[in-house]
């Protein structure tokens, strides 16, 4: 079976349970914030299937992806560990981001790096599953859409694996290639920004490039070449690519915060309230730059604003 592993996403379909939020945390050394963070999960009331808790358009594209393989959707959490897509886990807020609000790294007064989380998040949380046992107990591909940030977090891991696991991962990420242990550089799929050009049947924005790209290779190269090497299977890609347009460099304004909840109250009954498409319209119609994380906190501010 065909294993698709996304990462988290930080909007949540689920209410947030009290007292899971990173920033509710004691500030500590790494040992003493994970456990207390374990047990903190351990405590959790109420439990979702994992699929019913992580919402936006790159967890659903992952989804898709798996659902068109028939494969078995795990999801990286900084929050949980690797779990299933099917397991059923507390809705959380905890992210391993420097600066984010519910971003762990603030918790932890030295010595923070995403590798050392990991490892003792997966020593405490109740949820995590050991991920290269799992992935050395499949036998079809491994199909991994991930950012630079998630990959730190897991790399170690899928160094474990076993060298026929390695054989079978494919890579879907927009970080260059030569940014990732040397080990695992000829499993990335070639895709770039093409994938967002004229000629793409599925663009998007940056924060889903990658579950896009996973999800153009299982329907348009997996389907002939299901059996194909790494390099047979980059050069499917790269095939198709070759005909594709760049996407075209489009210069935007800078607004200032308050500039553009003004616009977002505006615009916001043309786009049914939904943050993806207030920022399309921002993005494609309005030529107004705003970064992704910051245009979601901004509407946030707009929709308590009219409430």
């Amino acid at each position: 079976m065909t294993i698709v592993i996304t990462s988290c996403t930080n909007r949540k379909r689920r209410p947030v349970e009290v007292g899971l939020v990173a920033s509710a945390l004691t500030r500590g050394d790494l040992l003493s914030v994970a456990e207390e963070w374990g047990g903190r999960l351990k405590e959790a009331s109420n439990k979702y299937p994992a699929s019913e808790v992580y919402g936006g358009r790159a967890f659903q594209e992952a989804r898709l992806a798996a659902e068109k393989v028939g494969g078995r959707l795990l999801i990286i959490s900084a929050g949980l560990g690797a779990v299933e897509a099917s397991s059923l886990i507390p809705s959380y807020a905890c992210t391993v981001q420097k600066g984010a609000h519910d971003s762990i790294a603030e918790r932890i007064e030295a010595g923070f790096s995403t590798s050392k989380w990991w490892s003792g998040l997966k020593e405490t949380s109740p949820y995590h599953i050991d991920l290269p046992a799992t992935l050395d107990g499949s036998d079809g591909l491994v199909l991994a859409a991930l950012s630079e940030g998630y990959f730190e977090l897991i790399a170690d891991d899928l160094l474990q694996s076993d060298k026929s696991t390695l054989a079978r991962l494919r890579i879907f990420t927009r970080t260059p290639a030569s940014r990732l242990p040397e080990e695992l550089q000829a499993s990335v799929m070639p895709y770039d920004d093409r994938l967002d050009g004229p000629d793409s049947p599925i663009k998007g924005a940056r924060s889903d490039f990658a579950p896009r790209a996973m999800r153009h290779f299982v329907e348009n190269i997996m389907p002939s070449a299901k059996d194909g090497s790494a390099q047979e299977h980059a050069d499917a890609v790269g095939s198709v690519l070759r005909d594709w347009g760049y996407l075209q460099k489009v210069e935007r304004e800078r607004l200032e915060d308050n500039e553009i909840i003004k616009l977002i109250e505006k615009h916001w009954d043309a786009a049914d309230g939904s943050t993806s498409k207030l920022l399309r319209v921002f993005r494609d119609e309005l030529k107004v730059a705003c970064e992704q994380g910051r245009f979601a906190m901004l509407a946030r501010k707009a929709r308590a604003g009219r409430s």
